[in-house]
């Protein structure tokens, strides 16, 4: 079988679907990845293939606007800014779309691509299946990832209306650059929102996260959205990506020759000021009598260069699932990689977040009882002093490590191809 995945976004969004993509591949199907200029090396060294579809948004994120406005940790106006920048790729995201699916028998689409798959699997009579990383379809549980603030706990009927809002907004920011790719495929304009024409052709919602991260979501929805857990990738392909090439025995070292160290990093996010964090994170571990690794991710920090006390080490990247069972807790900006190995290690958790749904992950982390949430413009020593205080009591540790027990152990990009097999069938 021939499956066709468009993606677009950062590592964070390709990353989990290239380990669907392989899981596919060992089962004999022939895959082709769609994925941002910057990422089609990183599909094809894991052993897809792959070409170019959709902008590259950590470009966007490291210019001066995103870096304005995730200073600002405005969430409405990164969106904007994506928004304006997808305006611009509009056409050209179109053509690359239908490029990439060409000839398949299965649609993958995930959920920055799943509007444009769904026009296409439409025009080719070709079954869709669509991947979410994070709740983003209408429930009473949980609003709308960052229409509220995160610490709320508002009523059924106010989260499913943050909901209705979202929805209805996307269906009228994108509704004429989908129309201009429906017109080229020689279909019907259409005027209904992505989760309403999903859910008329009962195309599968597969949440691609761990069921015990969102308590209550399950028994809402139907086995039309489906649960598998994480997707991870294998030794194989982690060797082929470069993730096991970080000096993990100089760390490891430096963990073991003193007290478990607190984890301090920002994935993805460019960080404008990466010098202040780093700062901030030396004095909060001088004041608290503690030892910190900080991870100088994809900023420009330079770690050979970087100026820290002795109970810092400041390391470049590495292997989380190597490091984090060796630390005492984890600060970060909430990503769902990064926060999965934390918690699957039993790290009591502090988020920062920057934006979309990271707020909405911090304040799950709260109620779940494993970790402290706040925004990322938030941050000033004393904050930071307090909350990284709080995620090291006993309590909160011994928290950590029983909800550990409660994720899943199994890739789940076994689950979800299975699902996808099934949807062809």
């Amino acid at each position: 079988m021939r499956i066709a995945i468009p993606l677009t976004g950062t590592r964070g969004d390709v990353q989990p679907v290239v380990a669907l993509g392989l899981e596919l591949q060992r089962r004999g199907h022939d895959v082709l990845l769609g994925t941002p200029p910057n990422l089609v090396d990183f599909a094809t060294d894991a052993g897809l293939a792959a070409r170019s579809c959709g902008p590259d948004v950590q470009q966007l994120y490291s210019s001066d606007a995103g870096q304005q406005a995730l200073a600002a940790g405005n969430t409405l106006r990164l969106m904007q800014l994506v928004a304006k920048q997808m305006a611009g790729y509009a056409e050209q995201m179109n053509r690359e779309v239908i490029d990439v699916c060409a000839g398949t028998d299965l649609i993958v689409a995930s959920t920055v691509t799943e509007d444009r798959a769904s026009s296409v699997a439409e025009a080719m009579d070709v079954p869709l299946v669509s991947l979410h990383y994070f709740p983003c379809r209408s429930n009473s549980v949980y609003p709308f990832p960052g229409a509220l603030p995160s610490h709320w706990n508002p009523p059924a009927s106010i989260n499913r209306a943050t909901w209705g809002l979202a929805e209805n907004l996307r269906r009228v920011v994108f509704m004429r650059y989908l129309n201009d790719l429906r017109a080229t495929l020689g279909l019907p304009r259409s005027f209904a929102s992505t989760a309403a024409v999903l859910a008329r052709a009962n195309v599968p919602e597969v949440q691609i996260y761990d069921p015990a991260l969102v308590p209550g979501l399950p028994e809402q929805w139907d086995k039309r959205r489906p649960f598998t857990g994480f997707l991870t990738l294998d030794q194989a392909a982690r060797a082929a990506v470069g993730d096991l090439d970080g000096d993990h025995a100089n760390i490891l070292s430096w963990i073991e020759a003193g007290d478990p160290p607190v984890f301090f990093g920002f994935g993805s996010m460019p960080i404008r000021d990466t010098a202040a964090v780093l700062a901030m994170a030396s004095e909060v571990s001088a004041r608290l009598g503690m030892r910190a690794l900080v991870s100088a991710g994809w900023s420009d920090l330079d770690v050979a260069a970087a100026q820290a006390g002795p109970q810092v080490k400041v390391v470049g990247p590495f292997a989380h699932d190597i490091v984090f069972p060796h630390c005492a807790a984890a600060v970060h900006h909430g990503g769902i990689g990064t926060l999965f190995e934390g918690l699957r290690a039993g790290l009591p958790t502090l988020v920062c977040s920057v934006s979309f749904e990271q707020p909405m992950w911090g304040g799950q982390v709260e109620r779940l009882g494993v970790g402290a949430h706040m925004k990322f413009t938030q941050l000033t020593t004393d904050r930071l002093e307090q909350a990284v205080a709080s995620i090291l009591t006993p309590e909160r540790r011994s928290r950590a490590m029983q909800f550990a027990e409660t994720l899943s152990a199994e890739d789940g990009s076994v689950r979800a191809a299975d699902i996808v097999e099934a949807t062809a069938r």
